[in-house]
């Protein structure tokens, strides 16, 4: 049996937590509202962290792309459709019985999501272009065949076109926009489990330093992204640096505060959000 690493599932949770923060704080001006500086780093890292976790458990073998992708169809595509049907029928009787929502009721919104838009049940975009990333990213491996360089400039191309087409207003369908854009996040997850997961991991100084050079990558070079409407600010390959920065950072507080947050990582593992 493969056990599960504590430390992700806390980074896991650390980016939900962000997530709830930004959409009850995030966007507001009450006087409660916490600095806007806070907010601003938050809304840079948040959804690509899940992306570059996601990365981090990946492991590269050719033979396998079948079995992984039948895997992420279970362990993504599926919540997908359960939560997205059911509010949608809960919608639907909500509209009946003349309960207002966020969304009103419309018979045609089921297809947003094949066109990329809003939709009722909006935050599960994420799911979509998770798969989507996945799927893109599989394909590269297989056509790259374990070569790591290959896959690299390969899952880079891949995003820098995903990047900017929101520079020139093209939507493509199901999310998978976002899906291009976070192809590289997964590389840069795998990359930093197989060169620097070790270090991290085992030796506490390693992780006190990883940590410092993560955060100070992403403050300097961080951006601001929605990744949700597939638009960036900034140069790409800075762009990503500045994710890859903010990643280490997360996952070295996860790796020192393992010990102490066993409860956050049971959050982060039995989450809707699947990695």
């Amino acid at each position: 049996m493969i056990k599960r690493l504590q430390y992700v599932d806390i980074g896991k949770r650390l980016g939900m937590m962000m997530i709830v923060w930004m959409h009850i704080w995030g966007n507001n001006s009450y006087d409660f509202t916490p600095p806007i500086l806070l907010n601003g780093n938050i809304g840079k890292i948040y959804v690509p962290l899940f992306f570059v976790l996601s990365g981090y458990l990946i492991k590269i073998n050719t033979e396998s792309v079948k079995t992984d992708i039948l895997k992420k169809v279970k362990s993504i595509l599926r919540p997908f459709a359960v939560m997205y049907v059911f509010p949608f029928i809960v919608s639907y009787v909500l509209s009946l019985l003349g309960i207002g929502a966020k969304h009103a009721f419309e018979w045609t919104n089921f297809f947003n999501p094949l066109f990329s838009r809003t939709f009722f049940n909006g935050p599960l975009w994420f799911l979509l272009a998770l798969f989507g990333a996945f799927l893109l990213f599989y394909a590269l491996v297989k056509l790259c065949k374990d070569k790591e360089l290959y896959l690299l400039l390969a899952s880079l191309v891949l995003g820098c076109i995903g990047f900017y087409l929101g520079r020139i207003n093209i939507t493509l369908p199901l999310f998978i926009g976002q899906g291009f854009v976070g192809c590289p996040m997964l590389m840069i997850g795998y990359l930093i489990k197989k060169y620097i997961g070790q270090h991290l991991t085992e030796n506490r100084y390693w992780a006190i330093c990883i940590g410092i050079v993560g955060i100070l990558l992403f403050v300097i070079l961080s951006k601001g992204l929605s990744m949700q409407s597939n638009s960036y600010e900034g140069f790409y390959l800075l762009f990503l640096l500045g994710i890859t920065g903010g990643s280490l950072f997360f996952l070295s507080v996860s790796v020192l505060l393992e010990k102490y947050l066993p409860f956050v990582a049971y959050w982060g593992r039995y989450s809707l959000i699947v990695l």
